[in-house]
């Protein structure tokens, strides 16, 4: 149905009412009109512009853009009239305990990156001494000689240090550093980046980047649970590597220890090794030990003094949510419209430039400023709708949810399912936008121009339902069965909730601070708000409720599994980003990798190439290679065929990639 102007409106409402289409399912499968739409695009544009604005920086839990960003999101909801979506314990005049509402549902999201944000470093210093006939005390500088990594927990220690090589405990071909007859009871580790070097600084056990063993969680619990009451980090000389010179911070994060953890820049450890061993051997010394033989080394000449005093603070951010009432028999029935407003904020965590992100503000135009913007412009659409419905027009509560810390891992959605302020099997459908901001359909746009709709397959009869919008919409649709698992949507359908997900695509700037306003289709993301509150106005208005359909690609084992992790149980990184999660052709389309450190790109492989199969098998689509996705495990060999397109000639490959373990919060 069209929009109509509201003097016309209650006369057309009259004669919708008697037709059997108003209260039916799909009477408003028509796109709104021009003049509608340009009003609708500079709505939209504004609410774009302020989200993706450099000033939220990045919107991450933590940062102040994050608060102000739910601030002018509840701001927008309470303008709009609509109600608060939570409800929170208060205390009235007489000091009772009482329910208040409250646009906010509180939560804790994990730990940021950012150094200061979770952890604060309250105290930190590293001293050697070297008795000797005259005992020189060497006080090193915070910030220039050394730097507490996230690693790290609290300790105020003294001890010998005993340099145990890269900290592998099974190497290759029975390379260890950790002989049955070492002792790091009340001693200090000093423990390498990366693994056995050979004379051009690159691995010996790789031809391509680093092995697992290289990975720095293994090393620094070693060392711990072995007895060392301190570690010291610090990089080879010599070593081919872009991360060589690098002094960590607090940002270089993993599972942490409970004894001091510090990185040490090389000039200083070489310094202190000089003075601490008997032998008066360089860190170069040590290094060629640890490349051969690996056996450790004691510094017998002196003791190393560490004091690292840390305090967690927890990362508190906020669900933004508010309610558009529903009249009638309907009205304890939901339907949910969401989106997350968080993206990666600094770049500390999920930045697709590595180390260069570090420190740059990663506006988020795209992800997700684009569907929250949506959601905002859908919540206006909606209640005016209502407001122009005749007063006994039986209709769904409306639930408009904006999600935070789903870069970490769909958090704010998996906290709301846990924790509802509606009851989940009220809700009939679920509605989520993320990236909807890149409608246009360049050839250099890896999605050529297509909406992708996922979940059509969630609810019995959604398919169907949904079909006259998608050939009615004036855009090129894409509609899966199931949607892809890593956004929150996925935490509904894990709870049985018929859901769509709509999404523009991937593309270059994806998780990058290249993804700003000036990248966006304002008027095609304003389409797909529209179609999105069409497609929720006839679903809050339909007499019957869609029932949740289960797919029988996840059973209920697989579920459970999935239910564990934010990206549906998976446990490693293999560091792709799809070209198209709805192509046409079988396989998965690279439309690009994630770094050269992760295991596709050590394998090989490049964006454009097409994975066909794994391990053996065919790979179907997106969702059928993350169901393969979930079972691989750190350590796991993988063989890849894949296709690429050589001379303009496409070409049948294989490739190996060793499968890493997947960081906390990272996407594939």
């Amino acid at each position: 149905m069209k929009r109509l102007d509201a003097s016309r409106l209650s006369l057309f409402a009259c004669f919708l009412f008697a037709a059997p289409a108003f209260a039916g399912d799909t009477g408003h499968v028509t796109p709104s009109p021009a003049a509608e739409l340009e009003k609708n695009t500079a709505e939209y544009r504004l609410h774009e512009s302020t989200l993706a604005n450099w000033f939220m920086e990045g919107r991450a839990p933590g940062t102040r853009g994050n608060r102000l960003a739910a601030d002018y999101i509840q701001f927008n909801l309470e303008r709009l009239g609509l109600a608060p979506a939570f409800t929170t314990e208060a205390k009235n005049d007489k000091g009772e305990e009482t329910k208040a509402a409250t646009w906010r549902q509180e939560f804790t999201a994990p730990p940021s990156l950012r150094p200061g944000d979770s952890v604060k470093i309250r105290q930190q210093n590293v001293l050697w001494i070297s008795p000797g006939s005259a005992t020189h005390v060497e006080q090193l500088g915070a910030g220039e000689d050394f730097n507490v990594i996230g690693y790290s927990g609290s300790g105020d220690v003294t001890g010998q240090v005993v340099f145990v090589g890269y900290g592998i405990a099974e190497g290759k071909d029975g390379y260890t550093n950790f002989p049955k007859d070492l002792d790091l009871k009340g001693k200090i580790a000093m423990v390498m980046r990366f693994e056995p070097l050979n004379a051009d600084g690159k691995s010996n056990w790789s031809d391509v980047g680093w092995t697992t063993n290289a990975a720095l969680d293994g090393k620094f619990h070693e060392c711990a649970e072995r007895g060392a009451t301190g570690i010291i980090f610090v990089s080879p000389p010599g070593v081919a590597d872009d991360r060589a010179g690098r002094l960590e911070d607090m940002s270089l994060m993993g599972r942490s220890v409970s004894v001091p953890v510090v990185m040490m820049s090389r000039e200083a450890a070489d310094t202190m090794v000089k003075a601490l061993d008997d032998k008066h051997r360089s860190l170069a010394d040590l290094r060629h030990i640890a490349d051969t033989d690996g056996k450790p080394v004691t510094l017998s000449g002196g003791e190393a003094h560490i004091t690292v005093s840390l305090e967690k603070v927890p990362l508190l951010t906020d669900n933004v949510g508010g309610v558009l009432p529903g009249v009638g028999p309907l009205a304890d029935q939901w339907i949910v419209v969401g989106s997350h407003y968080d993206h990666v904020g600094y770049g500390y965590f999920g930045s697709r430039e590595g180390a260069a992100g570090k420190g740059k503000i990663h506006p988020g135009a795209d992800d997700n400023a684009s569907g929250s913007s949506g959601n905002l412009l859908v919540a206006r659409l909606l209640r005016d709708a209502y407001a122009a419905m005749p007063a006994d027009q039986p209709r769904r509560s409306v639930l408009f949810l904006w999600f935070s810390a789903e870069e970490s891992g769909l958090n704010g959605s998996q906290y709301f399912v846990n924790h509802p302020s509606v009851p989940l099997d009220k809700i009939d459908l679920m509605l989520n936008m993320d990236m909807i901001g890149r409608l246009r359909p360049d050839a250099d746009h890896d999605n050529k121009g297509k909406l992708e709709v996922g979940g059509v397959g969630t609810g019995v009869g959604l398919d169907e339902w949904t079909k006259p919008y998608w050939a009615e919409s004036g855009l090129s649709i894409k509609p899966t069965r199931i949607g892809a698992s890593n956004s929150d949507h996925y935490s509904f359908q894990l709870k049985d909730v018929p859901n769509l997900f709509f999404f523009t695509g991937l593309h270059s700037e994806y998780h990058t601070s290249k993804d700003t306003i000036y990248t966006i289709n304002f008027e095609g993301a304003a389409k797909v708000a529209d179609l999105v509150y069409r497609i929720a106005l006839d679903a809050a208005t339909r007499p019957e409720q869609f029932k949740f359909e289960k797919d029988d690609r996840h059973s209920d084992d697989e579920k459970d599994d999935q239910a564990q992790g934010p990206l549906g149980g998976v446990r490693v990184k293999f560091g792709i980003m799809p070209g198209n999660y709805s192509d046409d052709e079988a396989g998965v389309l690279i439309g690009g990798l994630s770094g050269d450190q992760w295991p596709a790109a050590k394998a090989g492989l490049k964006a454009g190439d097409r994975m066909l199969t794994w391990n053996g098998e065919k790979i179907d689509s997106v969702e059928g290679w993350m169901k393969q996705l979930v079972k691989a495990k750190p350590g796991d060999v993988v063989e890849i065929g894949f296709t690429r397109k050589v001379d303009g000639k496409e070409e049948h490959m294989t490739t190996k990639a060793t499968m890493v373990e997947a960081p906390k919060g990272k996407r594939e």
